[in-house]
């Protein structure tokens, strides 16, 4: 607003700026703005709610407060975004005292990693979790909190439920007043002000009733957050991903961090190696004591320790796995996934055909990229070509006996530089002969024909229901887990008529020394 124009409703300059500075600590230069309406409100809250926070007041979090509650208050979209009030909750850990600001900077460092990682890869997201763990432990130090990790180990964000509600509570109380009494005094003096404090009041009575619902739900995804921060500091570089990765497998639910710990503890949990996988169980014969916390064997299911390599003294089987191995029966609605495809060259290595029918299955639904299958299911170049997979569903009760895990990492040795993070979920089980036998030659005849209309077949012993895809993938072969692709050899080449006759219950999965 210009000084060559006349003030409003008559007044003297003087008399104008005495009302503005009335209204809150609104600057001249703000008023003189022509009202600019997110500069000289924010003013007015920013100093009005400053004095809520405990022995000294910190401009910053008030004005990123104002900045959140505002941004809901006029967008619905903000109003609904669980990751908007994750904000809010870490900012009002401000109003509370001595832990509050503590909290608030934490906080802010979790929200960060949290949205930085969220669509990393396994290996990148694993690193980023330690560099967060790091930098929040760094920040802990840098101001003056004492055992820094173990401050942090003990923190739970939802033991201050109750205090973040009732500081949200007279927060919005605070800036409704503020904004009440400004409304009264700029009516007459700017009418489009007035009606834009209306509108404002009005958005922040609808923060105020989404807030009973949404705080709660912010609470809950922070302390989940805090949990993987605090997993991997307990154990030097786990996440509580791999929780749930046990629950997916085993079928084990995890629900308290004391179960968590002893997971942990007891090393049951599929652990993360310095590469981002997940470590392969302890697997050598002379060292039974080792295996024992992950497996044990049951009469009526198979049994992974029937025999060890006789090159390495190692149980492939167990070494397949991290984690705990459990034996379950497959339940009714479960789906899983075999791949299998004809004999082929990669990088100038022969891959013998593999087989439709085979002991290690994918639990769940197939992956829908090469990249996924190769990467999770820890198929090397070396044991499986692709081509084509096989899925089936358990009907009603008569699910074999399987023993269900983690995928564990592997190391290419027949094909050298290729390596496989794993973490997809696998069940190893036997089906009948007949049934091995019928779904050996439907695979063949279906990859043979090179049909693409599906092919059906149900085990009368089980149940299960099999029905036959073709991946139609071009970049299965050669190409994922690679950092310099070994060798001149050809990338995708099927040997198409090289077969081998002895089936390979073992090849998706197979431990090569």
């Amino acid at each position: 607003m210009s000084q060559t124009q006349n003030p409003p409703a008559g007044w003297t300059w003087s008399h104008f700026k005495a009302v503005c500075a009335d209204v809150g600590s609104w600057t001249w230069g703000t008023v003189q703005g022509a009202f600019n309406e997110k500069a000289s409100l924010s003013q007015i809250l920013v100093d009005a709610v400053i004095g809520m926070i405990p022995l000294v007041g910190d401009a910053t979090a008030v004005r990123d407060l104002i900045a959140v509650v505002i941004g809901m208050a006029d967008n619905e979209e903000k109003r609904n975004s669980t990751w908007e009030w994750v904000l809010l909750v870490v900012l009002l850990f401000a109003l509370i005292p001595v832990i509050g600001g503590v909290v608030k900077g934490a906080g802010r460092i979790i929200i960060k990693v949290a949205q930085e990682s969220a669509h990393l890869a396994t290996a990148a997201r694993v690193a980023h979790m330690a560099e967060g763990a790091r930098e929040i432990i760094e920040f802990l130090n840098r101001i003056g909190v004492k055992n820094a990790e173990k401050w942090l180990l003990q923190l739970r964000i939802a033991d201050h439920s109750a205090e973040l509600i009732g500081k949200f509570a007279n927060l919005m109380h605070t800036i409704d007043n503020v904004l009440k009494t400004a409304r009264g005094k700029v009516s007459g003096l700017a009418p489009s002000l007035a009606r834009r404090i209306d509108g404002l009041r009005s958005g922040l009575a609808k923060v105020v009733e989404k807030g009973q619902e949404m705080i709660p739900t912010a609470v809950k995804e922070l302390d989940q957050k805090l949990r993987e921060i605090q997993a991997y500091i307990r154990s030097g570089g786990e996440t509580t991903s791999r929780v749930a990765m046990h629950e997916v497998a085993t079928g084990e639910r995890v629900t308290t961090r004391a179960q968590e710990r002893r997971l942990i503890e007891d090393g049951t949990l599929p652990r993360r190696t310095r590469r981002g996988g997940l470590k392969q169980n302890p697997a050598s014969r002379d060292e039974p004591h080792k295996i024992a916390p992950v497996y044990q064997y049951e009469d009526g299911y198979p049994n992974m320790m029937h025999a060890a390599d006789p090159e390495t003294d190692l149980y492939n089987n167990i070494a397949a796995y991290s984690g705990k191995m459990i034996n379950r029966q497959l339940r009714d609605g479960e789906e899983l996934f075999r791949f299998f495809g004809p004999a082929r060259t990669t990088h100038g290595v022969d891959v013998a055909e593999s087989w439709a029918s085979g002991a290690y299955w994918g639990l769940g639904r197939p992956p829908r990229t090469a990249k996924e299958w190769r990467e999770m299911a820890a198929v090397l170049d070396s044991f499986n070509g692709d081509g084509f997979f096989v899925s089936a569903r358990v009907v009603g009760n008569k699910g074999p006996k399987a023993v269900v895990g983690t995928v564990a990492e592997q190391f290419g040795t027949k094909i050298p530089g290729q390596y496989l993070p794993g973490g997809a979920t696998q069940a190893f089980f036997f089906l009948s002969d007949k049934a091995k036998s019928e779904l050996g030659r439907l695979g063949k005849e279906f990859s043979s024909s090179k049909q693409t209309a599906k092919v059906t077949f149900t085990d009368p012993e089980t149940g299960m229901e099999f029905t036959f895809h073709a991946t139609g993938w071009t970049d299965a072969n050669g190409i994922w887990g690679y950092l310099r692709p070994p060798g001149t050899g050809s990338v995708q080449t099927a040997r198409v008529g090289a077969r081998e006759q002895a089936e390979k219950d073992n090849e998706q999965v197979l431990i090569h020394p």
